[in-house]
């Protein structure tokens, strides 16, 4: 094994490591374990045993501050984060997103509290989100500005998008939000070259092509030739996404790629007519040094994106080292690169682009025996297909586990619509709009016509996506899956990447060591020892539970949901939670009422994971259109449930009572649906939905017949909820409260919260403690909560 490809996997496997060792005690177990191993394997190569330790021990006590990243005390007064603030800084960034909002970044010099300066000890850099337009601003201005300053945070759900340690490996350390760029107040301007120039141009062309053609077709436009993909509406960019050309639309190194041998090709044509340079050095020693400044030039224009600074970067390390006659491996050159980038910036390994991007060029380079060969003495119009079709398949195999693990999205239709689409993007579209952006500031004319050309060629392919994605089992479907079987995922492609690169011996005696630890990991379950648990996840304002029994029974109450459309709480915290916890399917969903905040989320759960049946409290008829629009079209039986108390027979473990209020009120939250679990008759639980005082009284008379050891509060802990009332006569041990951090309701109620303290009943919230899960057992609930992959007890 090469020495960098040893300290490369040495690296990774200390990030890897580096939140279980710094999480808990049972980590030094488990670090001995595999320090022994490698001794023990590799006791004959005592050299690679030593790097591989050492760059663990290195990673591994490095990277605390980088891993959980908390906000610095020396860096502003976290207690001034919940009131407005006056931000003066200079912005270094501009990026537009969808429906024409934006962000820009600013390194910021001074935050102001009213009157009064907050001491900042070391710079302090802010995304600020904007909700409308900012062709105004480049980078260079100084600008001000009043917002609320947040720091990153999870919500803390199994299997959620690490939103903070994406913005650290970003740089940002604090995120705020203004409406509209009237909100900002531009101070002054400082000559940033070459970023503001560039910027400005992009503006330029950006303008023109919109004005072009129309909106939709203009955004695929300035996502190939300008690096702008966050503009691509999320209808369209789900479209690509699930006929597995999305890549083609982020600037990568394909495009880099494409333009290097669009150049190659017409610099050679002009080298091979001058014989003084053909006798001075052979072109493949001096082109690739003379195309670097078309490929820095490139990739500024494009927003300077990261992956195509890697891009970049192995483009000119090949270029010096042909131009040295230095030989190195392809595959040795790419591992290099993604070892310094790490060591650079450890969290990069992290980020999904730099993951595929490495991913898919080391699958490429492992089957290049198979598309380099194939076809070697055929036309062309066989060799090429065969080979687009054997670099697709590659990519995609490499990437496979990681598209899945960071999307959740499989599409098999990938690699015949790649076939048909790279050739006129990378061949096409893309060689036409990067003449356009030639052209723009020369002669406008040929630009405009060469600009719509591209646009009619992204058209016909957005044409070709739609009906690829609608092919039956081939178009893109979600995929939740737990970590073994992501594991299983990728020990099956892994062997199958391998397979030129080993002898017919060698690939006898892995593959079905392999196929078989694929099988038993795809299988292995993730039991559920104790007889009942409830998960409350945390979904922000809002309120989502799942309650599962040992019998494999698991009923999702509510879903959460917020206001703004651009947050799927069901696609972005409850699906890749029920992965995490091996949930495949639902025996049923409850809504307790139909509010906003807990139905929202329930539509992405109906649409894409088996459920068995509905209840409700309100007939189908007046439900709201998109449960109703969600049911029928996934064929889901309908359980209106009547006034009073009403047992689920079908539940396996004790029993589950539903009730409904037989009061008639305006308020909903007062029809709250009421769940009622009883085991050991001293262990139950009881969910309250959001009944308020009315409800709560009514639901006391009806009387509740076993004492209840855990309590959902009610209303999410609202001082008009009669909590007392049930505090008094039920008496729980543990209480739940599902509120959003820092929410502009202040829930739970102080009222709440100190009565519960006097009562020294424990309350435990989804805003400090994120998900929390309560498990029966015979001592009686045992309450955890979700910390860096794990449930875990909560310390008192």
């Amino acid at each position: 094994m090469q020495p960098v490809l040893i300290v490369l996997s040495a690296t990774v496997i200390g990030l890897f490591l580096a939140p279980i060792y710094l999480f808990s005690a049972f980590s030094g177990c488990l670090l001995a374990t595999f320090f022994g191993s490698c001794f023990f394997l590799l006791r004959k190569h005592s050299r690679i045993a030593a790097v591989l330790l050492f760059f663990c021990f290195l990673v591994l006590s490095n990277l605390h501050y980088s891993l959980f990243f908390p906000i610095r005390q020396d860096i502003i007064d976290i207690d001034s984060l919940a009131r407005k603030v006056k931000i003066t800084g200079e912005l270094t960034d501009v990026r537009h997103l969808t429906e024409g909002r934006s962000w820009v970044e600013v390194l910021v010099d001074s935050v102001a509290l009213k009157t009064q300066l907050l001491p900042l000890e070391s710079s302090l850099r802010v995304r600020l989100y904007l909700e409308e337009g900012t062709d105004q601003l480049f980078p260079g201005d100084i600008i001000s500005c009043r917002s609320r300053m947040r720091k990153p945070r999870l919500f803390g759900t199994p299997g959620e998008f690490n939103w903070p340690r994406y913005m650290t490996s970003q740089h940002v350390d604090m995120t705020a939000w203004v409406k509209n760029v009237e909100k900002i107040e531009v101070l002054g301007r400082i000559n940033r070259f070459p970023d503001r120039v560039m910027a400005q141009w992009r503006s330029q062309v950006a303008a023109t092509i919109q004005g072009l053609m129309p909106e939709d077709r203009a955004y695929l436009v300035r996502a190939l030739v300008l690096g702008e993909g966050r503009v691509i509406p999320d209808g369209i960019r789900r479209t690509l996404a699930s006929s597995g050309i999305s890549h083609l639309f982020a600037i990568s190194g394909l495009h880099l790629g494409m333009i290097a041998l669009l150049g190659y090709r017409f610099l050679l044509s002009i080298y091979r007519r001058c014989p003084r340079l053909l006798q001075w050095k052979p072109p493949q020693r001096v082109l690739p040094l003379l195309l670097l400044p078309l490929l820095l030039v490139y990739l500024l224009l494009t927003g300077d994106a990261v992956s195509t600074r890697r891009a970049f970067s192995l483009a000119a390390l090949g270029a010096f080292f042909l131009c040295w006659r230095y030989h190195v491996r392809p595959l040795m050159l790419l591992a290099s690169l993604a070892l310094l980038s790490l060591l650079v910036n450890p969290l990069l390994l992290w980020q999904a682009g730099w993951q595929l991007s490495f991913a898919g060029a080391a699958g490429i380079l492992l089957w290049q025996p198979l598309w380099q060969n194939t076809g070697h003495h055929r036309s062309s119009f066989y060799r090429y297909p065969m080979q687009l079709f054997f670099v697709t398949s590659a990519a995609m195999l490499a990437t496979l586990p990681l598209v899945l693990l960071d999307f959740h999205l499989f599409a098999p239709v990938g690699v015949l619509a790649n076939l048909i689409c790279v050739p006129l993007i990378t061949l096409f579209a893309l060689p036409v709009g990067f003449l356009g952006l030639l052209f723009h500031s020369v002669y406008s004319f040929p630009a405009e016509i060469l600009f719509q050309l591209c646009g009619a060629t992204l058209d016909f392919v957005l044409s070709l996506a739609q009906w690829f994605s609608t092919l039956p089992a081939l178009g893109g479907s979600y995929v939740f899956l737990s970590s073994s079987q992501y594991m299983a995922v990728a020990i099956f492609v892994l062997p199958l990447l391998l397979l030129p690169q080993l002898t017919r011996t060698t690939v006898q005696r892995i593959i079905p060591i392999c196929f078989l630890l694929t099988i038993l990991l795809w299988q292995f379950p993730l039991p559920q020892t104790a007889p009942l648990s409830l998960t409350m996840f945390s979904v922000g304002q809002g309120e989502s539970m799942l309650l599962k029994n040992n019998d494999g029974q698991a009923v999702l109450i509510d879903g959460g949901g917020f206001y703004s459309d651009r947050f799927d709480v069901g696609e972005r915290l409850l699906a890749p939670a029920f992965g995490a916890l091996g949930v495949s399917e639902l025996s049923a969903v409850m809504l307790t009422h139909d509010d906003l905040d807990h139905r929202k989320g329930l539509i992405f759960i109906l649409n894409h994971f088996p459920v068995r049946e509905f209840w409700s409290g309100i007939p189908f008829e007046f439900l709201h259109h998109s449960l109703q629009k969600a049911l029928i079209n996934n064929n889901i039986n309908i359980r209106i449930i009547p006034a009073g108390w009403s047992q689920v027979a079908s539940w396996s473990v004790g029993t589950l009572d539903v009730y409904k209020s037989r009061i008639v009120d305006s308020n909903k939250n007062n029809s709250s649906l009421v769940l009622h679990v009883n085991i050991h008759n001293h262990d139950d639980l009881l969910l309250t939905g959001d009944l308020e005082r009315d409800g709560v009284l009514t639901l006391l008379d009806e009387g509740i017949s076993n004492p209840v050891s855990l309590l959902k509060v009610p209303h999410h802990g609202s001082k008009f909820s009669a909590t007392d009332h049930l505090i008094d006569q039920l008496m729980p041990k543990f209480c739940f409260v599902s509120v959003g951090y820092q929410n502009r309701y202040h829930l739970p109620a102080s009222e709440v919260v100190n009565y519960l303290q006097d009562k020294n009943i424990p309350l435990y919230r989804t805003d400090v403690s994120g998900s929390l899960q309560a498990l029966l057992s015979e001592n009686g609930w045992q309450v955890k909560h979700w910390r860096q992959g794990f449930f875990v007890d909560i310390a008192p």
